[in-house]
């Protein structure tokens, strides 16, 4: 992956961010390349080794075409007809929350969403479901080049979710 200083750039479970600059710093006693990358919503900064980017799962920010398709899986997500057991969806959505990519991202919010229609989430579920609305928006949005409450009001709106979700 090439990276340059101005990229915006999603950052595992941190969201999007912005490549700062290309410094060079004492690790080990020998001198690195890191990029500082700025995190949004006052998450802090990220230093990245220069030969390490895909390893620590950086990447760009998706396309706006892919924002459509995205959405589009946000809002065929269903709430399962029998839901498993805690700890075996506790595996699921972690992995989802974890992959680092939006469409997993699209489908726990979507399900998520479901699920608290018909009844309410546990604590655990209430957390995993509002840290993958955060990151979703602001991929989102970072994507379609606009305000992340611009982004929320669209996700309500094109998913039809209950205005309450965001915040759940």
């Amino acid at each position: 992956m090439k990276v340059q200083v101005g990229d915006q750039v999603v950052f595992p479970r941190c969201g999007v961010g912005e490549v700062e600059a290309l410094v060079t710093m004492p690790v080990g006693g020998e001198d690195v390349e890191l990029y500082q990358i700025m995190l949004n919503n006052d998450k802090g900064r990220v230093w990245v080794p220069k030969d390490r980017l895909a390893d620590q799962g950086l990447r760009p920010v998706m396309d706006a075409k892919r924002v459509k398709k995205v959405l589009r899986i946000l809002a065929e997500q269903e709430a399962p007809e029998r839901r498993r057991q805690w700890n075996q969806r506790q595996r699921r959505y972690t992995e989802m929350l974890t992959s680092n990519e939006p469409t997993s991202l699209a489908r726990l919010v979507g399900e998520l969403a479901a699920v608290r229609a018909q009844k309410s989430l546990s604590f655990t579920e209430k957390r995993m479901f509002r840290e993958a609305w955060a990151l979703l928006v602001s991929e989102l949005a970072a994507a379609a080049s606009v305000t992340r409450p611009e982004m929320e009001a669209r996700i309500i709106k094109e998913a039809e979710l209950d205005m309450e979700l965001s915040a759940a």
